[in-house]
């Protein structure tokens, strides 16, 4: 049987809604520690989900058996009625435009053209590029994938992408009076010349570990904080993203439930989530089959948006906005972000660095942290800082973390330089997913710094 009529079968056994996501990955992963290759990986698999939604219940069963979709979709069919019978709060989807469209992201260079050894080949010379004296070890990571969807609904949703992406880590540790560690990710949505990126990051986390060997520790309290777009960046994505996405807010998890409409930053702050710009987190569809769009959060100050599925954005009486995204064909989407950026002001760093009377620090890059969406909290760690004093940059800094409330922080942004600059990751929640994020630097007027002093 074909997936259609697979679908039309499960909706005339009493489903309200059906899709079946079918997907082929062909993947690439090589890891290169201090020379010597650790992982040397490449293969392909292929695989479906099917989702059933009866009565107020979800059955969602993945497999990568093709040949056995119609007892795959038998068995969600199944766990969606008892599902049903157990689920007291009511529950739907919101409409979406049905569309029929065939999407190819396309590459500049092939990938899949390029062998595995040509590749470490690659990976050997960033090594050597990395080879300094106060390097102590190099750790390298390639990954490589493409991706070809087929997303079929049950009210006539028909959408074939092929996604693919790239992304490549360099790590390098050194030993001073303590041991430091510098990273630098390069990637996006596209071919293997985004492999040239990665070459011109190699001075980039150099200069990064040579400057934490030699930085001092930093100091505490309440201060001025400038975050270069790269930590502010992930600001954008860590502390206020998560709070932004649906399923969060809908479930009472967010520091943002009730506030749409009023204003959670300062005027000078707007934050979209943007799957259909150039990034890591691109994407034309979701997978629920709803085109994306640009998702402005945040307009001028003011809370404008959430992230949304389609279940979600029922439950809170808005669109549908492509926010469904799932790591693969095993799992069911989620409320995911994709490429989170608070986009740049009109003022220059050094303007930036002039506002600062007195003591503050600028922060770059992340090395970590934690946040939490429900009650608005987040602490976040740079891997490189420097202390300033009267606006001018004094010396650098090592171990400096900074603390505080989400929205307090929003709303002490009182500067935003004029220049964007994005980076990539990879977000957790209980899945991974690609992502990019970005900012221009970024003046907060008062943080908790934490330090030693």
């Amino acid at each position: 049987m074909s997936f259609k009529e697979i679908i039309d079968k499960v909706v005339a056994d009493g489903a309200a809604y059906c899709d079946i996501r079918k997907e082929h990955w062909n993947k690439t992963s090589l890891t290169l520690k201090d020379g010597v290759p650790e992982m040397v990986a490449q293969g392909e698999e292929e695989g479906a989900m099917v989702r059933v939604f009866y009565g107020n219940g979800w059955g969602c069963v993945g497999t990568n058996d093709l040949d056995d979709i119609q007892e795959t979709a038998n068995r969600a069919l199944t766990m969606a009625k008892k599902s049903a019978r157990y689920k007291e709060s009511e529950t739907d989807l919101a409409d979406i435009e049905i569309n029929q469209d065939k999407i190819k992201i396309p590459m500049k260079e092939d990938f899949r053209d390029i062998s595995a050894e040509e590749k470490l080949s690659f990976l050997k010379e960033l090594e050597y590029n990395l080879s300094k004296n106060f390097v102590k070890s190099t750790d390298i990571r390639y990954r490589d994938s493409l991706v070809e969807k087929e997303i079929i609904t049950s009210e006539g949703t028909h959408i074939q992408m092929e996604i693919p992406r790239l992304v490549a880590y360099l790590i390098v540790t050194g030993k001073s009076d303590t041991i430091q560690r510098a990273s630098e990710g390069t990637g996006g949505t596209g071919g293997y010349e985004i492999t040239e990126k990665t070459l011109d990051k190699t001075n980039v986390v150099l200069d990064r570990l040579e400057t934490l060997l030699e930085a001092s520790t930093p100091p505490s309290g309440k201060m001025p904080l400038i975050m270069d777009p790269h930590l502010a960046g992930v600001f954008s994505h860590e502390a206020f993203g998560h709070a932004a996405e649906g399923d969060l807010v809908a479930s009472d998890n967010s520091c943002l439930k009730g506030k749409l409409g009023e204003k959670v930053a300062s005027d000078i702050v707007t934050i979209k989530d943007d799957p259909t710009m150039e990034g890591y987190g691109s994407f034309p569809y979701d997978d629920e089959g709803t085109k994306t769009r640009n998702r402005v959060l945040v307009k001028e100050g003011t809370l404008n948006d959430f992230i949304l599925d389609r279940e979600n954005a029922w439950k809170l009486d808005l669109e549908p906005n492509g926010g469904a995204r799932a790591e693969d064909f095993r799992v069911k989407p989620l409320v995911r972000m994709s490429n989170t950026i608070m986009e740049p002001g009109d003022m220059k760093f050094e303007e930036l660095l002039e506002e600062i009377k007195g003591r503050g620090v600028y922060a770059k890059a992340s090395s970590g942290g934690q946040v939490s969406p429900a009650q608005g909290t987040f602490q976040f760690n740079a891997q490189e800082s420097y202390l300033i004093e009267d606006g001018e940059i004094v010396k650098p800094l090592r171990d400096v973390s900074f603390n505080g409330f989400t929205l307090d922080t929003l709303q002490n942004i009182t500067g935003i330089t004029d220049k964007l600059e994005t980076g990539i990751g990879h977000c957790g929640k209980g899945q991974t997913a690609p992502v990019s994020d970005g900012a221009g630097h970024v003046l907060v007027s008062e943080v908790m710094v934490g330090g030693r002093e």
